[in-house]
């Protein structure tokens, strides 16, 4: 009876021995899989694949936390003969591993960042192409990279995420009701793409406004002394062409961007120019004209993708424009000048013709 008492008990400390193996070598797979995920910004070559917005990184994310899945289920089935839920004891650590594994793509991206932002000089950037391999991509600016970088970041966490989530939840390894690794993640990845956004916005901004910025100082333009208007301003003219790149930059590569970032542009464009309308000190009566000239071609270049507020903020500094000296006369010259602008630049505002206030917003965190 000893001996066999003995026996049993040898044997269930071997079978638990194996058990502890087995599940340590599971855990030692999610890290190597984290740091595999981390080192995926090696394999970028930003090469856009028929669904558009992103590239094939987030992909290769999703299936080595596959391959990562089908190695767990190797390790863990044999026990099964000897243990009913090899799984139980590994639980309480399946989630803040998976949870692990999941940020670290984020890592991923947040290295990739960091990476085109080192390599926005010239020798720089000559030296990181090199270390690529010929599928590198090298036509790819490094604003477009940017874009890029968020539709992955976007295309993970609202598609390769849930999937991963819900395939590891079908196997049991994680809790149909546990819901805070998505959460967790969203604000992960919400934050990194906030990040992202923020400096693709700002190199926009440079583009759009660097060549302008002197028109838009206070009383740069003499307002109170100019001569009857023959146009529209040469700086409104420059606001639409850079929009327009910018939208086709956009619309090549993320069309989902497009309402965010194009909204937050118009936000500025509303700012400076009405702020530097609003800040004139004397208006005569050519200046008035002028002005108003600007503005009602600002509204009629990108009063439909504006929101509310940026409007509603053109048509109050419109309506602030002193009109007492401008006869009908003038009003007949104003609308002339302007139906020439639109005629001349058709091309332009046909380019500019996209709804975005109807588009829903894909965005994982607001512009505003």
């Amino acid at each position: 009876k000893q001996w066999y008492q003995r026996r049993v008990a040898i044997t269930a400390g071997i079978i638990h021995l194996i058990g502890n193996l087995r599940r340590s070598c599971v855990r030692c797979l999610f890290l190597y899989t984290e740091q595999n995920i981390r080192d995926l910004h090696g394999r970028e070559n930003w090469q856009i694949g028929q669904e558009r917005g992103h590239t094939a990184l987030p992909f290769l994310f999703q299936n080595i936390v596959l391959s990562l899945l089908t190695s767990i289920r190797e390790v863990l089935e044999p026990i099964k003969l000897i243990d009913e839920n090899p799984i139980e004891e590994l639980k309480s650590d399946v989630q803040s591993m998976f949870y692990n594994v999941v940020i670290s793509f984020a890592d991923c991206l947040k290295h990739l960042t960091d990476i085109i932002e080192n390599s926005k000089s010239e020798e720089a950037e000559k030296q990181y192409i090199e270390e690529k391999d010929s599928s590198y991509n090298s036509g790819i600016k490094t604003e477009e990279r940017l874009v890029l970088i968020l539709g992955n970041c976007r295309h993970t966490i609202l598609t390769i995420i849930p999937i991963l989530l819900q395939t590891f939840k079908a196997h049991g390894y994680i809790a149909n009701s546990d819901d805070s690794i998505d959460n967790k993640s969203l604000e992960q990845y919400s934050s990194l793409e906030r990040s992202i956004f923020d400096k693709y916005v700002n190199s926009k901004e440079n583009f759009v406004f660097g060549d302008i910025q002197q028109f838009l100082e206070p009383n740069s333009f003499p307002w109170d002394s100019c001569n009857f208007p023959v146009g529209v301003s040469i700086y409104v003219q420059e606001l639409a062409l850079k929009l327009v790149l910018a939208q086709a930059e956009l619309q090549n590569i993320e069309k989902d961007l497009l309402k965010r970032i194009i909204g937050h542009l118009l936000e500025n464009v509303t700012v400076r120019v009405c702020g530097a309308i609003s800040e004139v000190d004397r208006f005569s009566k050519n200046g008035a004209v002028q002005a108003k000239l600007d503005l009602m071609t600002c509204l009629e270049l990108f009063k439909d993708n504006m929101s509310q507020r940026c409007r509603r903020t053109m048509y109050d500094t419109l309506d602030s424009i002193p009109s007492a000296d401008i006869n009908t006369e003038d009003e007949t010259v104003l609308k002339m000048l302007l139906d020439k602008f639109k005629q001349q630049n058709s091309v332009i505002f046909s380019c500019l013709d996209y709804n975005l206030t109807n588009e829903a917003s894909f965005g994982l965190v607001s512009s505003n």
